[in-house]
């Protein structure tokens, strides 16, 4: 046993297939570093690696979060290898504190890389041999939950499918070597396709003339291909959608060069994402794709949820700050208000004083209205939920938005009656509106379109709508869009931060939005925003509509007037 290795590590076996699965004959490892930073992110880690063990030291098919010298060689010695201890259990390996485990407490990367926390899941191929392990590695301590082992268990199938099939690549080539193989489906050894048939992924063969010789089921699924007919058919009259995409231009070069390339894009006809990766064979081309299209979106639903998990945290301190001063503030407007009501008083019409005391009970009553607004967005201000006709609601601010609307914006309403209601505070939902419109009147100095509409949706799948993620589920959707300047885009990622304005100074108090994301967030609602210089804003909040059987009995007795579908104002 040389330098003292174990027989796990040692075994020519195992190492003749990790020879076989890290060929340089097949095609290129780019995918595993895709799918590191897909688990460091699925795992809130900074560090994930795909980590093969042999005799001699452990090297990086895969790698997200290294730098320096490592990160160029991709490699260690077996002596800074936690995973060794992976190959040679053949078990998961959990370490909360590597600082103080029996097993690591001397490795040097603790010191060097800050490996701390880890957590490694061997990558065993089918036939009982471990070529390495799957790892996450944090920097602090870490206590590794079910949920983060079911994510690399998951994440290792995909890894060590594709390290079989190199392997499998591999053997193929090596036992050819210039002898006629007995072929499966025009271009695969029958040995392969049992492999490729439980693969996660797609997997298609094309002979030197184009033609589809063999396809596996997760392919056949993704591409809606019925095999029996695709297979013999030129692969441009089998996958219509190919000619003139990014994929055609990947296989033909590959065809070209004899080199293999991967390339991500979206095929418009499926509305989907794939991962293409195309290899030169002796039969043609062999392909291995992926539908990549949830990954991204799970990827891009984390990142959304964590820029409003910060915008959330901001706002929750300031307001803090905010409704805290505006109530002292308010209090002192008070005694200013009702000292000059009672100078009023005693003035008689054609004193001097009068117009001076007006001026400062206006300035009052607006410090007042600004107060009214910090209190709303510190949640100091009282709120009253219950059932509310956001329909009506609308309805009932057209005679005011009329005056605040000037006439060279032709504003229209569309309020349809007997919708679900929301659960809310009339009066926010009130101020909601008004703040919006007074921003869309505000963008449209020389007249425009301002449209307010109200509408009932259910969504039985989560939807996209200007960057946020809308849940599945019954929604009252309020849209406030106008025909205005717009917003630029260095500025739409900041308009519901408190104090952030676009207004010229003394015209805006950067409140009015973070007020309305306030009122929505607490709501239980989401705003989605869409914007382009020269065309115009739109608004629309979602706001969780309410079961009839949850709406209070009065609420039911509404004695209005029903609303009319569309009211278009002009002036």
């Amino acid at each position: 046993m040389p330098n003292g290795l174990s027989p796990r590590l040692t075994d020519p076996a195992r190492l003749a297939t990790l020879r076989d699965a890290t060929s340089p004959r097949t095609y290129p490892v780019s995918a595993y570093d895709a799918l590191t930073r897909v688990a460091a992110t699925a795992l809130d880690v900074p560090v994930v690696l795909v980590s093969l063990v042999d005799d001699k030291g452990q090297f990086f098919q895969g790698m997200t979060g290294l730098l320096g010298e490592i990160a160029t060689c991709r490699s260690t010695p077996l002596s800074h290898a936690f995973c060794r201890h992976v190959v040679e259990s053949g078990a998961v390996l959990r370490i909360v504190d590597s600082r103080v485990h029996l097993l690591v407490s001397d490795n040097p990367v603790i010191e060097a890389l800050g490996v701390v926390g880890y957590l490694g899941f061997p990558l065993t191929t089918s036939t009982g041999h471990c070529l390495g392990a799957l790892c996450a590695i944090a920097h602090t301590p870490r206590d590794w939950t079910p949920a983060d082992e079911t994510t690399l268990r998951d994440l290792s199938r995909v890894v060590i499918n594709d390290l079989e099939l190199r392997a499998e690549l591999t053997y193929r080539e090596r036992a050819d070597n210039g002898r006629d193989l007995s072929l499966y489906a025009e271009g695969l050894p029958a040995r392969a396709e049992d492999l490729l048939e439980q693969l996660h992924e797609g997997a298609a063969a094309i002979d030197r003339q184009w033609r589809l010789t063999y396809v596996n089921d997760v392919g056949a699924r993704a591409l809606q291909l019925d095999r029996g007919t695709a297979i013999g058919q030129l692969i441009w009259e089998a996958i219509p959608s190919l000619p003139e995409s990014p994929f055609e231009r990947v296989l033909r070069e590959v065809a070209a060069g004899r080199q293999p390339l991967e390339l991500e894009a979206f095929v418009a006809t499926a509305g989907r994402w794939f991962d293409v990766r195309a290899v030169p064979a002796r039969h043609g081309l062999s392909v291995y794709f992926n539908d990549t299209t949830e990954r991204r979106n799970t990827i891009e639903a984390l990142q959304v949820r964590e820029a409003q998990l910060r915008q959330a945290q901001k706002l929750e301190a300031i307001g803090s700050l905010a409704g805290g001063i505006a109530h002292d503030f308010n209090n002192l407007l008070t005694v200013i208000r009702a000292n000059t009501e009672l100078l009023l008083d005693d003035m008689s019409g054609d004193d001097e004083r009068v117009v001076d005391l007006q001026e400062i009970q206006s300035a009052a009553t607006r410090a007042a209205a600004l107060t009214q607004q910090l209190l709303a967005f510190g949640r100091k201000q009282q709120v009253q939920r219950r059932p509310v006709d956001a329909a009506a609601t609308m309805l009932s601010l057209t005679p005011m938005l009329r005056r605040l609307i000037p006439s060279s914006v032709e504003m229209e309403s569309r309020c349809p009656p007997n919708l679900p209601k929301v659960l809310m505070d009339a009066g926010q939902l009130e101020q909601v509106v008004v703040n919006l419109a007074v921003n869309a009147r505000d963008a449209m100095p020389n007249g425009g379109h301002l449209r307010l509409h109200v509408s009932a949706r259910e969504l039985y799948v989560p939807t996209r709508d200007g960057g946020v993620e809308v849940s599945a589920g019954r929604w009252v959707t309020l849209t406030v869009q106008d025909t205005g300047e717009g917003i630029p885009p260095n500025a739409l990622a900041r308009i519901f931060e408190p104090f952030f304005t676009t207004k010229d100074v003394g015209k805006g108090t950067g409140l009015g939005l973070a007020t309305v994301f306030r009122i929505v967030d607490d709501a239980g609602g989401v705003i989605a925003v869409e914007s382009r210089a020269g065309q115009g804003t739109r608004f629309c909040i979602y706001l969780p509509a309410l079961a009839p059987d949850l709406e209070f009995p009065e609420e039911r007795r509404d004695t209005r007037p029903t609303p009319r579908f569309v009211q278009r104002v002009e002036r």
